[in-house]
């Protein structure tokens, strides 16, 4: 059976888990998800959830992991034997999402050597993602790296990239930030993601209360994806906490890094589309904004290959150090369960990710097929579930206790909280997110 390691020091977790948080959705998702919603009022919204929501699920997670000292797949399982399904399905989870986000990895791959060479302006996008070849040879490089840094550990392989790569993307997040917030033409757009605006929310035809109503879901669900709750990712990075290390301030600086990047990731996207191409432009997310129509506006502006350039390193560091918590969480899911060593669950992950990721690799329809089943349908549910768990079957003293909290009325707030409070909360981030997907509402 594999040794369970430790982090050296707060530190290197902090910036571990903060990286895990720190990915793709806080650069493509966050931006536009502010633009079509308000800018500055979703921007409030979004960092009350943070603090107030973000903060104490956090600390559920990664107390639970330093508990039981194990993966997804055997915490809830010690805890009460009964609930072994929870652990099964916060095991499934990153299985399901760990093979199409290297897909995308492998995107922007492509994209981060193009923007050295000819520049990404140059790519027609749609043509490339067909070339079976490219995408194949630019998602088993993502792939490659991701196993590589699995495979040398926690502490050699993790915790030394996360010390390069984390302050290299903050450095480059407010680089990026300061230069095209200095740009003239980009003062509309800064007003209209700094400065709150309650009169936005009725465009469209919608009441200023729906208007409102659809900022909070969106800000809330952005919140939920955003720190990688529910994926069991938190639990495992948690197992390696010391005992001596202090949960609920490390959750504060997770929270606080992971809103900070997102925050500048808007600065840097919504002003320059704003000047280039208006709201519209702002709001388009996905696929669309990062590999269509940034490349174009870099190309137009003064010192625009530098700035692409940084700006794709930077969108490749938030790929990777995602990419690694979700394999590091299959892995160790993988070496409890089985009971094998962790180098041989690492190239047992390795090539389970290169050969289920063709589908995804092959088909958009596919790739959005495991987005929708992992992130609308079983986070939610296994976020409801282990806040039942929490609440009802092993009691909130169990985190509680683990945390050291002895205050009676934090105790009460957090047992109110995890009981009543967060539940409703992510049923009705479920159920908007279902009636979403199927056109039903416009989030």
């Amino acid at each position: 059976m594999w040794k369970r390691a430790n982090w050296s020091g707060h530190l290197a977790f902090v910036l571990a888990a903060s990286a895990s948080a720190v990915g793709l959705g806080n650069i493509w998702r966050f931006p536009s998800q502010a633009a079509s919603h308000g800018g500055g009022v979703f921007l409030l919204a979004y960092v009350i959830f943070s603090v107030f929501f973000g903060i104490p699920l956090l600390i559920t997670e990664i107390a639970l992991g330093r508990k039981t000292r194990r993966s997804p797949s055997r915490t809830f399982r010690r805890l009460n034997r009964k609930w072994w399904f929870v652990g099964a399905l916060a095991m499934i989870i990153p299985v399901i999402i760990l093979p199409y986000y290297s897909v995308i990895g492998g995107w922007v791959v492509k994209y981060f050597i193009s923007s050295f060479f000819s520049g990404t302006a140059a790519i027609d996008f749609d043509s490339w993602r067909n070339d079976i070849m490219g995408v194949g040879v630019c998602t088993f490089a993502f792939q490659l790296l991701t196993f590589a840094l699995v495979f040398l550990g926690i502490k050699q392989g993790i915790e030394k990239s996360n010390k390069i790569m984390m302050p290299a993307l903050i450095l480059l997040t407010i680089a990026i930030a300061v230069f095209v917030v200095l740009q003239p033409a980009s003062r509309a757009g800064i007003r209209y993601y700094m400065i709150p605006d309650f009169s936005r929310l009725s465009s469209g035809g919608a009441s200023g209360a729906a208007g409102l109503a659809r900022t909070l879901l969106a800000a809330m669900g952005q919140m939920f994806f955003s720190l990688s709750i529910a994926m069991g990712i938190m639990i495992t990075y948690g197992s390696y906490v010391r005992k001596d290390d202090s949960i609920p301030k490390a959750s504060a600086r997770i929270v606080f890094f992971d809103t900070f990047v997102a925050l500048l990731a808007g600065l840097i996207i919504i002003p320059g589309a704003f000047a280039f191409g208006g709201a519209e432009l702002a709001q388009k997310g996905g696929f669309q904004l990062m590999f269509v129509s940034l490349p174009k506006i870099f190309s137009s502006m003064a010192f625009g290959r530098i700035v692409e350039i940084a700006f794709f390193t930077l969108v490749l560091f938030a790929a990777l150090t995602s990419s690694i918590s979700i394999a590091e969480t299959v892995t160790s899911s993988l070496c409890d369960f089985l009971l094998i060593k962790r180098r041989t669950g690492a190239i047992i992950v390795f090539l389970y990710m290169f050969l289920a990721s063709i589908p995804s690799a092959l088909s958009l329809k596919a790739l959005g097929a495991f987005d929708f089943t992992a992130d609308i349908l079983l986070m939610p549910i296994c976020a409801f579930l282990t806040c039942f768990f929490v609440g009802w079957v092993i009691k909130p003293d169990v985190v509680l206790d683990e945390i050291a909290e002895s205050r009676p009325h934090a105790r009460k707030l957090y047992t109110i909280f995890i009981r009543f409070i967060a539940p409703i909360f992510i049923a009705v981030i479920f159920v908007s997110g279902l009636l979403d997907s199927f056109g039903i509402i416009s989030l």
